[in-house]
């Protein structure tokens, strides 16, 4: 089945898709349950209630795709400089939430290069001019261009995911069920107050 990006359907938002897919992914990648509802009020205000169903389901369609290796952000922005800006502000809209989370980890080399990468990526796409005078002014002689990076997107996005992913599960091996303990008529450890079927055990 292919994979598409989020069916606004008669809701009206000003944000398009790509913008909510790129929020979708700054949720994917907490490293504690959290309520969709957390980052949708903040994002889209008292009418998040009507989307909230279809971004519930896009976070477990995308999540999936990810794990499995199949998710390509390069492929869903068409490499087009204008939907990768508005895919990236999706995402930095939603990531200083998310960013809590990590700072309260610790992450070894490897996984912090690689957010760094990430985030360093997606600030190029929204702004170069402006991120390049930025890494400047902190005493980075030759800020990279987004050319440098774009193509390695996908990678980033992968590795990041299955390091949030490890963080989530307590740094067990990626095999193990965080939710394990959990009964499907239990109510979500994500705070959603469903039920796990209805919620994160779909």
């Amino acid at each position: 089945m292919q994979y598409t990006l989020i069916e606004k359907g008669e809701v009206q938002l000003d944000e398009s898709s790509l913008f909510i897919e790129g929020a979708v992914l700054a949720a994917n990648l907490t490293t504690k349950p959290l309520a969709p509802e957390a980052w949708l009020e903040p994002l889209f205000g008292e009418g998040f209630k009507s989307i909230q169903p279809a971004v519930e389901e896009q976070i477990h369609k995308q999540h999936n795709r990810i794990l499995r290796n199949e998710y390509s952000a390069l492929e869903l922005t068409e490499k087009d400089p204008e939907q990768l800006a508005d895919f990236a502000e999706g995402f930095m809209s939603v990531w200083p939430l998310i960013e809590e989370q990590w700072q309260e980890v610790e992450l070894n080399d490897g996984l912090q290069r690689m957010l760094q990468a990430l985030l360093t990526t997606m600030m190029l796409a929204i702004d170069e001019e402006s991120t390049q005078k930025h890494m400047r002014d902190a005493g980075i002689e030759t800020p990279p261009a987004l050319t440098d990076l774009v193509d390695q997107l996908d990678l980033m996005l992968v590795e990041v995911a299955l390091g949030a992913d490890e963080l989530m599960v307590g740094n067990k091996s990626q095999s193990l069920n965080p939710f394990k303990d959990v009964g499907r008529n239990d109510p979500c450890p994500c705070e959603s107050g469903k039920k796990f079927k209805q919620c994160c055990g779909k």
